[in-house]
């Protein structure tokens, strides 16, 4: 407004919600048969698939064709002319589901997608709902599922670890790849959340909202409670223990290591096995321990630093130490 020299432009701003969106975030341990289960749920519908990698893209379309869906690859690697053919095939409905990097999209005038699948989680919460968002375009109710998995985050950390650009100083280079982390765990925050979903979304970009929309994954799922008091001052302190006695934090793979007493080699070269906290949670699968520290981390006590993946205590950890 202000380079163009507009006179009282006419202004529209519609916010950030989409009602007509269920929400959704899926822990599979199969992501191939997760995803051959949701088709089979919405077969006939038309959908995107979104992969991370391009060969993520080759192996998922292989596999669905495989499987007897009509699917299609799209990525930035192909050819033009099979490139436009996958698109054309898309749009006029001749392949219902298009698998594709986040390549494939913008501009796409198809208003009958009904669903929107993420293979793998992006690097932030911006490029999700930006693609999450061209399902339901007619209005009608459609599902933005996300095929969460741990691995995800290590993926997304080394892309934005080798992603800088050669034209930066390392001044600026550090300032982006500090903004792209903290990008990152917002969105693996997202992942976690036992919170409604679409508020997340919403508290994310600054827009009002009720407490719960009632029509996400996590607005209807049913959750048990349970106390987790003394899991957390075990994992709290041992966090402590371990800076004390290495001069610096560690990540979380390490620390949930020591709480089960694993004999890993880093563990015990660093002699982190002669701790007091060492294999304090061994009776706990390494899933139970690892979803009691992301807790920790969702709500507050516990924060990843961006520049080195440490994890650190806030003064929220020290109230309940």
């Amino acid at each position: 407004v202000r380079l163009l020299e507009l006179q009282n432009p006419y202004d529209i701003l519609t916010g950030f919600d989409r009602p007509n969106l269920f929400l959704e975030v899926r822990r599979a341990k199969d992501r191939d048969a997760e995803l051959r289960r949701f088709l089979a749920e919405h077969k006939g519908q038309s959908g995107i698939v979104y992969c991370g990698t391009r060969k993520g893209v080759e192996e998922v379309t292989a596999m669905l064709n495989d499987c007897g869906v009509d699917a299609v690859g799209y990525h930035a690697g192909m050819a033009d002319e099979l490139r436009a053919r996958a698109q054309e095939d898309f749009v006029s409905d001749r392949a219902p589901v298009i698998v594709a990097t986040n390549a494939f999209g913008m501009g796409i005038d198809k208003s009958n997608v009904s669903f929107v699948v993420h293979y793998n989680m992006p690097k932030d919460l911006e490029s999700y709902y930006q693609e999450a968002g061209r399902a339901g375009r007619d209005g009608e109710p459609a599902d933005c599922i996300l095929l969460f998995a741990p691995a995800d985050v290590e993926t997304a950390r080394f892309l934005i670890d080798n992603g800088g650009s050669d034209a930066l100083s390392e001044e600026e280079a550090a300032l982006v790849r500090r903004r792209d982390m903290e990008r990152l765990q917002a969105m693996v925050g997202y992942c976690r959340t036992a919170k409604c979903l679409r508020g997340y979304i919403l508290d994310y970009f600054g827009q009002p909202h009720a407490d719960a929309c009632g029509s996400c994954g996590n607005c209807r799922a049913k959750y048990r409670a349970e106390d987790i008091t003394t899991h957390a001052q075990m994992i709290l302190s041992c966090a402590v223990r371990i800076r004390d006695a290495l001069g610096y934090g560690v990540g979380k793979t390490l620390l949930i290591q020591v709480l089960r007493g694993s004999r890993d080699q880093r563990v015990l070269q660093l002699r982190l096995d002669k701790l007091p906290t060492y294999g304090l949670l061994a009776e706990l699968p390494e899933s139970a321990v690892r979803a009691r520290v992301e807790y920790l981390e969702m709500e507050g006590y516990l924060k990843t630093d961006p520049d080195h993946g440490a994890l650190l205590l806030t003064p929220q950890a020290r109230e309940v130490l």
